[in-house]
């Protein structure tokens, strides 16, 4: 009996499982690409986004064009005007003339109330204030009356389908007292935008005899108009 150490020996041995190595894998698009694209295969999304890119920059885009501006159910605007106080001038506030020593120096007649109206109207209309459109450098309209602003700004509030919803206007001015003549201001306003006198209000302040306004040194005035499209 032959030993065991024999036939270990004896015992062909078993050849190990060949391992196959694959051929390396060819890559036909490589030659698709441009010399200067033939990148590593993990770039390969690179070069397809640098191919998109290049595509795009040949093609010519249409021009983007702003929508129109939306038409608006309503508008508001705000107005605000002040004018220094001299000896000698006539004082006039809303189209009415007021006694007073005093009065506004401008290039028109100076009225405090009827520009700010006017700014007010054109600020809600997105227009240039009054100052672009009646320039104090045209000669025309040296002296001229503030009706005149105030006609053009309601034409031009029409043109644009607006009319008047409501107006607020705060006048500021330490002397004289405009408890008397209030209603006559408010009265002409009417007249001038074509209101009920139920949707144009006037009030009247003092300053505290603070600064220039307080020492009847000028006087001012603040509006707030809404437009409602017709």
């Amino acid at each position: 009996m032959a030993s065991s150490s024999s036939l270990f020996l004896s015992s062909p041995p078993i050849a190990p499982k060949s391992t196959r190595i694959p051929p390396p894998l060819s890559l036909p698009l490589a030659s698709a690409f441009p010399n200067s694209l033939r990148l590593h295969p993990r770039r390969s999304l690179t070069a397809a986004a640098a191919l998109q890119a290049e595509k795009q920059d040949s093609v010519k885009l249409e021009p983007v064009h702003s929508p129109p501006p939306p038409s608006l159910p309503f508008r508001v605007g705000h107005g605000f005007d002040l004018h220094r106080l001299e000896p000698g001038l006539p004082l006039i506030i809303g189209g009415i003339a007021i006694p007073h020593d005093r009065g506004c120096e401008a290039h028109s007649d100076g009225d405090v109330l009827l520009h700010c109206v006017v700014d007010a109207i054109l600020g809600a209309l997105g227009l240039p204030d009054i100052g672009q459109i009646f320039p104090d450098s045209d000669p025309k309209w040296k002296g001229a009356a503030s009706s005149v602003f105030v006609r053009e700004a309601v034409k031009l509030m029409h043109e644009a389908g607006y009319e008047l919803g409501n107006l607020d206007a705060t006048l500021i001015l330490q002397r004289p007292k405009l408890s008397p003549h209030k209603e006559a201001i408010r009265s002409n306003l009417c007249d001038l935008l074509g209101a009920h006198p139920s949707v144009v209000n006037l009030k009247a302040k003092t300053h505290e005899k603070v600064d220039s306004l307080g020492e009847n040194r000028s006087i001012a005035a603040h509006t707030v108009v809404l437009l409602i499209r017709k």
